[in-house]
């Protein structure tokens, strides 16, 4: 494939990668999960695309001494905007993450709590705390330990 095209696919590529990073890194930053789920296949699929594209002229990257310099330099410019918008990203799904971590963490130990609260269901289907039959099976003894 000639060089000069396969730089402008990579640029429309790398241009769309862009504009879905920014997409996403947006909706991480106000918490619209509906839309993550929608972009998460297309950003997989751009992602793979890209890096497969990125190998391929970086395996051969004497081909971008026959690209027009101004192609290079935009190829260039995205490639770095691309950069700072994969690490921004990066950094907004761990936030994500610790977040929702936090919040699977609070509901286990509120469930933990409350089961140690209720007293659930003896082996004769009484519940465990204050039932009436527990009550009755409990007897005081004392013992007179005079001689």
């Amino acid at each position: 494939m000639d060089p000069t095209k396969r730089v402008n696919d990579l640029i429309v590529i790398t241009d769309r990668l862009a504009g879905l990073l920014e997409r996403e890194n947006e909706a991480l930053r106000h918490r619209r999960n509906t839309e993550l789920h929608e972009i998460l296949d297309e950003k997989v699929t751009l992602s793979r695309i890209y890096e497969s594209r990125i190998m391929g002229l970086t395996e051969e990257s004497e081909l971008l001494d026959e690209v027009d310099v101004e192609l290079r330099e935009r190829l260039k410019g995205l490639g770095e905007k691309t950069g700072r918008l994969m690490e921004e990203n990066a950094m907004l799904l761990k936030i994500a993450i610790k977040a929702n971590q936090r919040v699977v963490d609070l509901i286990a130990e509120a469930v933990k709590e409350s089961s140690h609260k209720s007293g659930g269901y003896t082996a004769t289907g009484s519940s465990g705390k204050n039932s009436p039959r527990k009550v009755a099976q409990t007897v005081a003894i004392s013992v007179n330990q005079t001689y």
